[in-house]
């Protein structure tokens, strides 16, 4: 802050008192120029030190009035993160696992998506129970009710459950394609068991490429929304919400710095958390829930793993898309849809959160030049 002078004229005093002496020994006022100068600079001293003073109050009167601006914006976030929340928290779900001897495997959470019953939550919660496990969901009532398992994806990561309620409240989906990062997100869910938690954060990055999964059958690969929002063991199925409540990402993983035992993580948030965006997951569970399976786009060829940045082809199915498209073995994927490919793992991701159906542009490079094709996606059923 600016603070204006507490005696502006006593500075100019003996500065104009200066001017007028001007050389020892010369006549007074001389040369009229100079005593004229020396009148204008005092005249523009003056102003200069009276706007300085103007300034600094005025800056400071800028300021407190931008602080009361910030803390009224701070305040109005808070109350909208606690309506959201409270608005969301009945259609949230904790997720008790048991195994088949009945002993308890973990907490994960989920959310209702149709009043029917329908809760989506991850594949590796689901799965959690193993196959003659339990699955429980508790609501923010506390009350339980048994779920039953309608279908899983474990390329998505991604499940349905199905219990036996009717007039749920259930949540909607939000726009995941239309997040920027800086956004501000809510996560909700049951971290460490602890039902009911809600933390804030914004979209750190987009278009994360992910894989997760703790054996090669149920690898996950995840063009993940990334967030610093506190995500924890237990928050995995929770929704990632927009500050329209809407959901944009359901909480899948969360990157660690710990060690791991029996493929189980031991530490928790480290403020990298990542969500599977909307988009994908209302056409997975929209599948899931209509036929109990689920299928994600291919265009028919294996791609080297180890080779970065691209993707090299190792083969091109005979009569698959990209066969057909022109695409040959030793071709090298350097971009989907203008999205450079960083890896094979990228490429796949890339891939994956393509509508099926989808025409995809790829860029090759093939002896050192590089062009363009245009191969359309289609179905391979889990």
């Amino acid at each position: 802050m600016t603070t204006p002078p507490d005696q502006p004229h006593q500075g100019l005093g003996d500065w104009s008192s200066a001017t007028r002496t001007g050389q020892p020994g010369a006549p007074r006022n001389s040369d009229p120029s100079s005593s004229g100068t020396g009148r204008l600079l005092v005249a523009g001293m003056l102003i200069a030190l009276l706007a300085g003073g103007a300034g600094g109050a005025t800056g400071a009167l800028i300021e407190h009035r931008m602080g009361q601006q910030d803390a009224n914006s701070a305040a109005d976030a808070n109350r909208q993160v606690s309506a959201i929340a409270r608005a969301t928290l009945p259609s949230v779900v904790t997720i008790q696992i048991a195994d088949s001897t009945g002993k308890p495997a973990g907490t994960g959470s989920g959310f209702v998506i149709r009043s029917q019953g329908y809760i989506v939550t991850n594949n590796h919660v689901a799965r959690g129970a193993g196959p003659d496990g339990k699955l429980t969901v508790q609501f923010a009532d506390n009350s339980q009710v048994d779920a039953m398992l309608v279908g899983a994806d474990a390329s998505y990561d991604l499940a349905v459950l199905k219990v036996d309620r009717a007039d749920l409240p259930a949540l909607s989906y939000g726009d995941s394609d239309a997040l920027i990062v800086g956004q501000q997100v809510i996560a909700v869910g049951a971290p460490l068991g602890l039902t009911g938690s809600v933390t804030t954060g914004i979209v750190s990055a987009l278009n994360r490429p992910v894989t997760t999964g703790r054996s090669m059958t149920d690898v996950s690969y995840l063009n993940a929304v990334q967030t610093d929002a506190a995500i924890n063991p237990g928050n995995s199925g929770g929704p990632l919400l927009d500050m329209r409540g809407q959901v944009v990402g359901v909480n899948s993983a969360i990157a660690s710095t710990g060690g791991s035992s029996e493929g189980r993580q031991v530490s928790g948030n480290i403020g990298v958390g990542f969500a599977i965006p909307a988009a994908q997951a209302r056409r997975t569970v929209d599948e899931l829930i209509r036929t109990g399976k689920s299928a994600h786009p291919t265009i028919g060829v294996q791609v080297e793993a180890q080779l970065s940045p691209g993707a090299r082809v190792t083969s091109a199915q005979d009569g698959g898309s990209a066969q057909q498209a022109g695409v040959q073995s030793g071709d090298v994927i350097t971009a989907v849809d203008g999205v450079k490919v960083a890896g094979p793992t990228a490429f796949i991701v890339a891939l994956r959160s393509k509508p099926i159906g989808a025409t995809v542009t790829l860029t090759i490079t093939r002896e050192g030049q590089d062009r363009s094709v245009a191969v359309q996606t289609t179905a391979s059923t889990n």
